[in-house]
């Protein structure tokens, strides 16, 4: 287990941060994407250090600069479990998710760097991509390519707002119907006439939920560290995702159907189809200025700000003082406490995911605008 680790050319990699990165324990220096070898050789070699599983870490670059601040006010020998190997008579230290901060380290950088990509491929207009099954060369956004591939062709990966690395995953569907093998069973047929009459007949245009290899490009499997997205499901049923249904029905995907959808007012029961009328009342019934108070919140902050109060009002507690009240609406009125708390509270990687299920709010947050 011990020396520089080592990986073939199909499992490396591909870091996002092409950059110097300064070894944690000296002044060294290391381009993590093309020398990575060389630095897990000189951690081992030099400092008695190995990082476990290193080639998988996202991130690797604030990875290695997070401790590499740890370590300047705290010695190395005192956080890290070390390994006495006999035969050498020498002690390592190992980094690994065995021990809790560099587990919940490793799931941070995991999480972010997926919420990333997951922002990206949501507003990103210019991927251009042929249709797995018809000859239409879309150009557009990525999520409406799937709604096409669902509406046109009855393909149902799930609700495109919970895909994540989507060319991956698209790629990973076109391999498979070239090899004339079902996406939901794995069977393999000798033509693409029967594979496709197979795949109607038996509602396999679908991947199947107990297919692990498919994890990665649902978000919801990032939220919890050490949680698959059942075990988040059977918890709390906000995380269901249209993959792991038993039947495969329009009824499940209806929320791909272009709609004016109702956008529920974040303190009372007042429905809009315009998100900025819906703003207008909120400032004029509640003292609530949407924009106003969340100006200098990025896009990501507002998210889990209308999270929050979701949560909070759903549990009748006041979202600015967390105080328990029957009448939760009466309560931000008569101590005006309709404004946002610090950052801090509601800041947090568990209100990244919708409080209810189908939230128009969040659909139309881009779309609010400042009301003269």
């Amino acid at each position: 287990m011990f020396g520089p680790l080592s990986f073939d050319e199909s499992r490396k990699k591909s870091f996002s941060h092409d950059r110097e990165t300064k070894c944690p324990l000296c002044t060294n220096q290391y381009n993590l994407k093309g020398e990575l070898s060389f630095f897990c050789k000189h951690l081992f070699e030099d400092h008695r250090l190995v990082i476990e599983d290193v080639q998988n870490i996202e991130n690797l670059h604030d990875y290695v600069n997070y401790w590499g601040n740890k370590f300047r006010t705290h010695n190395m020998e005192e956080i890290i479990p070390s390994i006495e190997v006999k035969e050498t008579e020498s002690t390592y230290y190992l980094l690994s998710s065995l021990l809790k901060e560099d587990k919940d380290l490793r799931h941070k950088l995991r999480l972010d760097e997926a919420m990333k990509v997951l922002e990206y491929e949501r507003t990103d207009k210019s991927y251009i991509r042929q249709c797995l099954f018809c000859k239409l060369n879309y150009e557009g956004s990525r999520p409406d390519y799937l709604k096409h591939l669902s509406e046109q062709h009855n393909l149902q990966l799930g609700n495109p707002q919970n895909l994540v690395f989507v060319e991956e995953l698209i790629e990973k569907i076109s391999k498979k119907l070239s090899d004339l093998q079902c996406l939901y069973c794995g069977k393999i047929f000798p033509e693409r006439s029967i594979l496709k009459e197979h795949m109607r007949k038996k509602l396999h245009k679908r991947i199947n939920p107990g297919d692990k290899e498919y994890d990665k490009y649902y978000i919801v499997n990032y939220l919890e560290v050490g949680k698959t997205w059942e075990a988040i499901q059977d918890e709390d049923d906000r995380y269901a995702l249209p993959r792991g249904y038993d039947q495969n029905t329009d009824e499940e995907y209806s929320d791909w159907e272009d709609s004016q959808d109702d956008i529920t007012c974040l303190f009372c029961v007042k429905k809009d189809t315009n998100i900025n009328t819906l703003c207008l009342h909120m400032d004029g019934d509640h003292d609530f200025d949407f924009v106003e108070v969340t100006k200098s919140l990025d896009f990501y902050q507002k998210i889990k700000l209308v999270n929050y109060i979701r949560r909070q009002v759903h549990d009748k507690k006041c979202f600015f003082c967390d105080i328990s009240c029957e009448n939760v609406e009466e309560h931000l009125r008569e101590e005006k406490h309709c404004k946002i708390p610090s950052v801090r509270t509601f800041d947090q990687p568990e209100y990244y995911f919708p409080t209810y299920e189908n939230d128009a709010f969040l659909y139309y947050i881009d779309d609010v605008e400042e009301n003269e």
